[in-house]
Formats: structure tokens, sequence, C-alpha cells
């Protein structure tokens, strides 16, 4: 791994951006040289929270694309904004970690797909979920073969998500791509990043008690995968409940729901085995994961390798997201890939 440490920007200020900074400050093989916005009031609150040395830029992605002392950017303002401000940076040269979503329409995302092509940069969604202590052991079980060949998997995305922004679809694009897509990408990941999604059913609701959604709130999507297996993601942003990540696996040998796990192969076995990690919905939860995340983007650069969740992995879970709203709207099935 090269020793020279990266520069980094963060553009936003808002809570997920002090988790980026978080997780800069504390990386060896990184210095923070920049925080963007356009809110000066913003970027003072931020510079007191973490006691910050960095330039504070008033300003967007325009005010980062020349800085040479910056290599790569996190970028995390609001949801519509990210694909032109990805752009713009990827035909600067520089790496992106783009908050999910990475696109809310399908010609941003087809854009931003073909301009990190064409700058040759490094780029990963912050699909944060997969760097939580579960899900990893999950993962690591089913590429094990501890469940078998997975035939049906489910997962859903239940979090009361609220805010002036998001719960407007011009600036959240639908209620997959504002939470839903962590469900949408765990799914795609458990049951391998080659066994593509061929068709997807979808139904909405529209809101019942939270009515400032001007976008249905709740998603149930029926997929069908290539080599067979079906699945179901659901999704609700006006729940009337705790956050929840549901995960069920199951497969030919044995079963997995949440920290719950079953193998039909153990002998005597006769109930479910409980794995010992915190789940990411659990009350224990103190930690999110965004010091793992950017540290496994920062060695990717540094090691010159394409991160699991690059732009080419992302785009088939935004894909998805997206066409689960013709076909939710327009009461059909949508076969996948989308048409280009």
């Amino acid at each position: 791994m090269s020793e020279r440490k990266l520069g980094a920007a963060v553009l936003g200020a808002g809570w997920v951006a002090g988790e980026h900074i978080k997780g800069y400050l504390h990386n060896p093989h990184v210095e923070l040289k920049a925080l963007a916005c356009p809110f000066r009031e913003e970027l003072d609150r931020k510079k007191a929270d973490y006691g910050l040395d960095c330039d504070l830029v008033v300003g967007s992605a325009e005010a980062l694309a020349d800085r040479d002392d910056v290599d790569l950017v996190s970028i995390c303002t609001i949801s519509s904004q990210h694909a032109g401000q990805a752009i713009e940076l990827a035909r600067a040269g520089k790496h992106l970690l783009i908050e999910k979503p990475i696109a809310t329409t399908l010609p941003d995302l087809r854009a931003l797909r073909d301009a990190v092509h064409a700058a040759g940069v490094k780029t990963m969604a912050g699909f944060v979920v997969r760097f939580y202590e579960l899900p990893r052991l999950i993962k690591k079980l089913v590429d094990d073969g501890a469940i078998g060949e997975i035939f049906y998997a489910g997962i859903d995305y239940w979090h009361d998500i609220h805010g002036p922004w998001k719960v407007r679809a011009e600036a959240a694009g639908n209620a997959l791509l504002m939470g839903g897509c962590h469900a949408v990408d765990a799914i795609r990941w458990y049951l391998g990043a080659q066994n593509d999604v061929v068709e997807i059913h979808a139904y909405s609701a529209p809101p019942r008690w939270r009515h400032d959604f001007d976008y249905d709130p709740t998603f149930v999507v029926n997929l069908k995968f290539a080599d067979g297996a079906v699945g179901r993601v659901a999704t609700s942003l006006e729940c009337n409940m705790p956050y929840v990540l549901n995960i069920e696996l199951e497969g030919t040998r044995g079963t997995i729901r949440n920290d719950d796990f079953y193998d039909s192969t153990w002998p005597g076995l006769k109930t479910w085995v409980k794995l010992p990690v915190v789940k990411p919905d659990s009350p224990d939860v103190t930690h999110h994961p965004f010091p793992e995340e950017l540290a496994y983007f920062v060695d990717c650069i540094l090691e010159g390798v394409e991160p699991m969740i690059g732009i080419d992995d992302a785009y088939k879970t935004h894909e998805i997201s997206l066409a689960a709203e013709t076909s939710a709207t327009e009461a059909r099935p949508v076969t996948l890939p989308l048409a280009e």
C-alpha cells in the first residue's frame, strides 16, 4: 500500500457529513483538507463540533474541483444534488464516495456512470449497511455455503424518515432511493453480484398519517433473479416504530433470519442458533460503521483495486429502485436491465 496520505474533502454539512468527517479525522492514510457547504453558519458549526483546522469553503462541487490538494471527496448533500456534483468532480479527477442515492433519475444515473468510466476514478456508493457486524457475518456464512444455495430472500427497511426535503420527490427521488435502496443493495449482495435481477413487480402505498410526503412512502418489490431465485424488498418511511432491518435468507441447506441461524446438516439441531453479534437495528448500537466504510474505500484507492460497491454495482441497485416506481405506477412487471 502507498505511504502517501490522500487529501480528502467533505461536501455537505448535515449529520452524515459529520460521520464522514469523523472517519477521515481518525484515518492515518488521510488528511482532511476541506469542508464545503453553501452556508457559512453550518461550516462554523461543524468546525466547533469537531475542532476542524481544514479549509471551510462556502460553495459546492465547483469549489473543490480545481484543488490540487484534494484527491477524494465525500458527497453528503441533498439526494437530488449527488449526481451533478459527482459528475463535475469525476471530470476533475477526484475519487468519490457518494452517499446513497448516487442519483435520483435514470438519465442522471446513466450520465454519472458514463462520467466515472470516462474519468477512470474510483467511486463507491455509501451503502454503510454492508459494514455492520451482523450483515458482514451473514455474508461470510452465505459465501462459505453455510445455508447452501439461496432460493428465497426477503429484506425489510422500515425507518421513520422525515425532514423538509426528505418528503419531497424532487429532492429525495422515491422511498426506495431515500432509504429502501439499502435493502435492495443488501439482497443483491447476498444473492451474488453476478446473479442479476431480471424482473421486478412493485406495489406502493400513499401516505396514511404523515401527509406531507408528496410521494408514496411505502413500497413492496418482488424480484426474480437470473438463477431462478426470488426475493422481496419492502420499505416504509412513515412507520410507527423504531428502525428495523429484517434479513431472511432461505437456502438448500439452512436458513438465516436476522441473528437466528439454522443448518439442517447439524446432527440433533432442533432450533435456531443465535448469532452472537449486535444487529444494525438494535438499541444497543452506539457506533455506525462509517469509519470502517471510509477506511475500506481509502484502501481501495491506495491499493488500486475496484471497490465492492463501485459504480457498476451501484448502478444496478439504483436501476432496480427507479424501475420499481415505474412498475408500481403503471401496475405491471418490469424487465431488467432497462433499455438504453
